[in-house]
């Protein structure tokens, strides 16, 4: 019996329904042997778990109601067995607001969910990894071309996409995010940490922490003048105090 192929759905082995996504990030390992040569479409189910997984070691709040992502793909294999992975990621996590600390949506998807490797046999790629620290040898290595950056060495006949969407899934987590009330959220009071959205009106120019009596600007930080004391600001004021005798 001929080797089967990957269908023009590109769908993973398991029979998934016609036109629903391939379950499981199975179907990111890529057998070259059962690929054809030309584009061919691949979308993959990413469930919640392994993206909760992936994310393990930061804030995120992967919930499982949100159905998990989908990687929507298209590969590549051309004659000399390289394979081009162009794509996007969809999904949705939550992470807390940089300033109130509630839920934030994060929507990974358009540039941030953007895919575009190259991946080639490893006989063929020239890696830095491969530098000795020989005397003299730095000399002999010629820099990588532009072309050769996004390219990443494979062996045998599979390709696994996992580590790609793993690494992609990392480089698109914010280093801020704010909840649903964007700039106009007034966060905590810097003094005592009440939650001040809920407290202070939309309508007061200015106002102060029901809780400690801070005075707050309307996004909820100190004015000036009642910045609270913390200890490197003291010490500053000590070194200054020192500098005036």
């Amino acid at each position: 019996m001929a080797p089967r192929k990957h269908q023009r759905t590109g769908r993973a082995s398991g029979d998934p329904q016609d036109g629903q996504p391939a379950a499981g990030v199975a179907a990111l390992r890529i057998d070259l042997e059962q690929l054809e040569l030309g584009p061919q479409p691949l979308e993959a189910q990413i469930p919640a778990a392994w993206i909760a997984s992936v994310l393990a070691e930061t804030d995120a709040i992967v919930s499982e109601t949100d159905g998990g992502g989908i990687a929507r793909l298209e590969l590549m294999l051309q004659t000399d067995r390289t394979l081009l992975v162009r794509g996007q990621l969809e999904l949705r996590y939550l992470v807390p607001c940089a300033r109130c600390l509630e839920p934030a949506p994060v929507d990974v998807g358009g540039e941030l969910g953007d895919l575009c490797v190259t991946f080639v046999p490893a006989d063929r790629v020239r890696s830095w990894a491969e530098f000795s620290g020989e005397p003299g040898q730095e000399d002999e290595i010629e820099p990588l071309e532009t072309s050769e950056l996004d390219e990443i060495g494979y062996q045998g006949t599979t390709v696994d996409l996992c580590a790609l969407v793993s690494e992609q899934l990392l480089l698109a987590y914010p280093m801020r995010a704010l909840c649903s009330r964007g700039e106009a959220c007034r966060g905590l009071c810097m003094r005592c940490g009440t939650e001040l959205n809920s407290t202070v009106s939309d309508s007061e120019a200015a106002a102060s922490c029901p809780k400690c009596g801070l005075r707050l600007l309307p996004d909820g930080s100190a004015a000036d003048d009642e910045t609270p004391d913390s200890p490197w600001k003291r010490a500053l004021a000590k070194v200054k105090s020192e500098e005036d005798l």
